[in-house]
């Protein structure tokens, strides 16, 4: 998997903590999933738009559905590392 897609699993994992702060359009989903992917969009819009949980279920199921990540937080590395 490419670092840019783990890059982008990492910012839809911690939109989830923030309130929704654009709604994305359905006739937008498809535009804007190229432009993330083809990374031609800054990373705090990808947030932005990660923040919309139905546009974010719907980018989920067609890019990260089946498909295996190891996401571990940088503390908790930190904290099995050295204690």
């Amino acid at each position: 998997m490419s670092n840019h897609l783990r890059n982008i699993r990492a910012l839809f994992e911690n939109a989830k903590e923030f309130k929704v702060s654009r709604k994305v359009d359905t006739y937008e989903y498809e535009s804007l999933e190229k432009m993330i992917l083809d990374d031609n969009i800054r990373y705090s819009e990808v947030i932005e738009l990660f923040t919309d949980k139905v546009y974010r279920d719907w980018f989920y199921e067609r890019n990260f559905k089946d498909k295996k990540f190891n996401i571990t937080r940088y503390s908790e590395q930190w904290l099995i590392k050295y204690y």
